[in-house]
């Protein structure tokens, strides 16, 4: 059986990686990639509305990577990508589901840590990790629904490089590339029994 993916946030970053990542992957006969620039699809997910039409007729595997992390002040506009986006994606699509799909969600160890800083951003994320656990719940046994927790990844959510002193707090010393989260979304993706799960790939930053 050959089967269908969509990945949001695919123009960039970890969305990216798993874009191609899964297009590489023989198991898909159609992987499509969907953001504000590309590269299949062309949608602002600030503005959520539903679709008349769905955008595939089919969705075996839907990964909602689509985020943003202003770094120049704290606005509406974190919590309307990062958190209603991924809802809105997931609402408008839900008669493409097919019995055994399965949605991934991209949170972030923010969602897990306090971030003083950035306590709207952390927010957002850790309302998509309760989103995530709520919907396994309501979709199940029929859709699987896990997310996945990064901590520090070289993408171009925030320019320039990651200071070290925040390089440092990481036990295993290093900020890690996005490609390689896509072999952590094909073991969700095979792996039937899990669903409500968030998978934290951080390096070890959230139990320091």
């Amino acid at each position: 059986m050959m089967y269908k993916a969509l990945v949001t946030g695919a123009s960039s970053g970890i969305g990216l990686a798993i874009y191609e990542g899964l297009k590489q992957d023989e198991q898909f006969s159609e992987v499509l990639g969907l953001s504000r620039h590309g590269p299949d699809l062309f949608i602002n997910l600030s503005m959520p509305v539903p679709w008349t039409e769905p955008l595939m007729k089919k969705v075996d595997l839907l990964v909602n990577c689509a985020g943003i992390m202003p770094l120049d002040g704290e606005m509406p506009i974190i919590m309307d990508v990062n958190f209603w986006g991924t809802y809105w994606m997931i609402m408008n699509l839900k008669n493409s589901f097919t019995n055994g799909s399965c949605i991934i969600n991209i949170a972030s160890v923010s969602g897990l840590i306090p971030e003083p800083d950035l306590p709207v951003y952390a927010a957002s994320k850790a309302a998509v990790i309760s989103l995530t656990k709520s919907l396994a719940k309501k979709f199940a046994p029929a859709i699987r629904v896990n997310c996945i927790s990064p901590g520090f990844y070289k993408t171009n959510l925030v320019e320039g490089d990651t200071p070290q002193y925040l390089i440092d707090e990481i036990p295993l010393g290093y900020e890690d590339y996005p490609e390689n989260l896509v072999p952590i979304v094909k073991v969700i993706w095979n792996a039937g029994y899990m669903t409500g799960a968030n998978i934290v790939i951080d390096g070890g930053l959230s139990i320091c």
